[in-house]
């Protein structure tokens, strides 16, 4: 038993998962799922294998039987172009291209959005996730004994906002995210012991996936960098070492560029640039981060929603001590991946649990969470059993937000502390707490502002969330969108998205 610990944590991460799929069957809905963000995410699958037309605008004349959705903004050529890259639906390929062969033969639309297309992204997320954790253990199995890193497993798995991206978001971004940077420290830990071409090359192509997915995190090449790193003799010495062997640096550079040409090649066929900004007036304010709030407000700050990283970052003391080659790397890569994502004008990151921004760092904090943990473990008994206590119910809590979330006794975006006060071990929202709730004010967020707040009243109703949306410019454009294609007038499109916010988010 105790010899497959690691094994049976995950085992155990992926039968939970898998028992809340099956048992709330969200693929079922055809409004779940590939919604909100993640139609961009994946709309390049069904956009070039399905309508074989990248620009999108087939859609403005097609008279078809495929159902479809896409919220690609027009451009001055006349062409739609996706907000967000295509490194999710690389990674969702395999899966899609199985649904698409699958879904006539069983009855269904074949136009990329139906029920075999669904069930394929809550797999490919799955898969993902395990992928994931298996290779996080064998990073940490490198320096952590089995049953330190079985409870990582654990309290990353079940314990964060991580699971309820591989389960009930599955078509976001972070599971897929996590997956990929657990594979490149394995992968960064490797070369370094034994610099082979094919460890740099593969090396180079994860980098740049882990970049096409979200671009912000090109900062992960901190960690490649100042990997066993302790002082200055040994900067110096990187240096040095970096030279002998400037032609596999090269060639991961030359494979990570590989990776992106797609979407430089897909810029310019749609806006004519090779680099384009899809995100128009959104952009960050780095002069203003807001730091403490993304730590610590009552609307999504970290420690709030995700309290085992409180013992994370604290471990991050305890690398220092026993573990220094990850020491430099990992606190010099949290300040600056803290201060990219702190300056994002809506620091909130929208409709969310917690900082799904951060998922993308957790097998990083792996390494000082494990740590930490190692010291529980030889610590005093005095002070080991508090401290070990305090760390179990920061993730039975975390994993208890999950539950909350989803049945809305935390709200996604308009928490305050008497509204976490109020719905603290509750699972079902009380009768006050929409009384205690504060919506931002969106468009002071976008222009660098401090976001005004104004209070939601204590039922939300559809006219309400229609006024919220209207509030919102990039919101109520893709309702627009939206209404557009779908050849529905606005006033319908804005009750049935309303409506279907108010289904789901209670």
């Amino acid at each position: 038993m105790k010899k497959h610990l690691v094994a049976w944590s995950i085992t155990l991460v992926l039968v939970t998962v898998t028992f809340s799929d099956f048992s709330t069957r969200i693929w079922q809905s055809p409004g779940r799922i590939i919604q909100w963000d993640v139609i961009d995410y994946y709309g390049y699958l069904p956009a070039a294998f399905i309508y074989h037309d990248i620009t999108l605008k087939f859609q403005d004349h097609y008279s078809g039987h495929k159902k479809f959705v896409f919220w690609a903004k027009k451009t001055t050529t006349g062409n739609y172009v996706f907000k967000m890259t295509m490194g999710v639906s690389v990674m969702l390929s395999p899966f899609f291209f199985i649904a698409n062969e699958a879904a006539g033969p069983l009855g269904y639309n074949t136009g990329g959005y139906s029920l075999p297309y669904r069930f394929a992204i809550v797999m490919a997320a799955l898969f993902y996730l395990v992928l994931g954790l298996v290779f996080l253990t064998r990073v940490l199995r490198n320096y952590f004994s089995q049953w330190v890193t079985a409870l990582i497993v654990l309290s990353i798995g079940l314990g964060t906002n991580l699971f309820w991206y591989s389960t009930f978001e599955p078509g976001m971004s972070h599971v897929y995210t996590f997956a990929m940077v657990s594979v490149f420290l394995y992968v960064t830990i490797l070369w370094y012991r034994n610099n082979t071409l094919p460890k740099a090359i593969l090396l180079g192509l994860i980098t740049g996936l882990i970049t096409l997915t979200r671009p912000v995190n090109i900062l992960f090449v901190l960690f490649f960098l100042f990997y066993d790193v302790k002082n200055l003799q040994d900067i110096k010495n990187k240096i040095v070492f970096f030279k002998h062997r400037y032609l596999q640096l090269l060639i991961m550079t030359v494979f990570g560029f590989l990776i992106l040409v797609p979407q430089f090649l897909y810029w310019k066929t749609v806006t004519g640039h090779w680099l384009y900004y899809s995100y128009g007036k959104e952009g960050f304010f780095f002069l203003h981060p807001q730091i403490f709030h993304v730590l610590f407000s009552f609307r999504k700050g970290w420690f709030i929603y995700t309290p085992v990283m409180i013992f994370a970052v604290s471990g991050i003391y305890f690398l220092y001590k026993k573990h220094k080659a990850f020491f430099l790397p990992t606190l010099l890569f949290l300040i600056i991946y803290l201060y990219v994502v702190s300056s994002w004008w809506c620091w909130w990151y929208g409709g969310s649990l917690g900082q799904r921004e951060l998922i993308d760092i957790y097998p990083v904090m792996a390494l000082p969470l494990a740590a930490f943990v190692e010291w529980i473990s030889k610590a005093k008994k005095r002070i080991a059993l508090p401290v070990a206590s305090l760390l179990l119910a920061a993730v039975l809590l975390g994993a208890f937000y999950n539950i909350q979330y989803y049945y809305g006794s935390i709200h996604w975006d308009s928490m305050t502390k008497a509204a976490w006060l109020n719905s603290f071990g509750r699972i079902h929202p009380s009768s006050r707490f929409y009384r205690l709730l504060k919506t931002p004010d969106y468009k002071d967020a976008l222009l660098g502002l401090p976001p005004k707040t104004v209070r939601v009243p204590q039922k939300e109703t559809i006219e309400h969330i229609i006024q919220r949306i209207k509030k919102d410019k990039n919101w109520f454009d893709l309702v627009k969108e939206k209404a557009k294609k779908k050849q529905i007038p606005l006033d319908s499109m804005l009750q049935l998205d309303a409506r279907y916010i108010l289904q789901h988010k209670k």
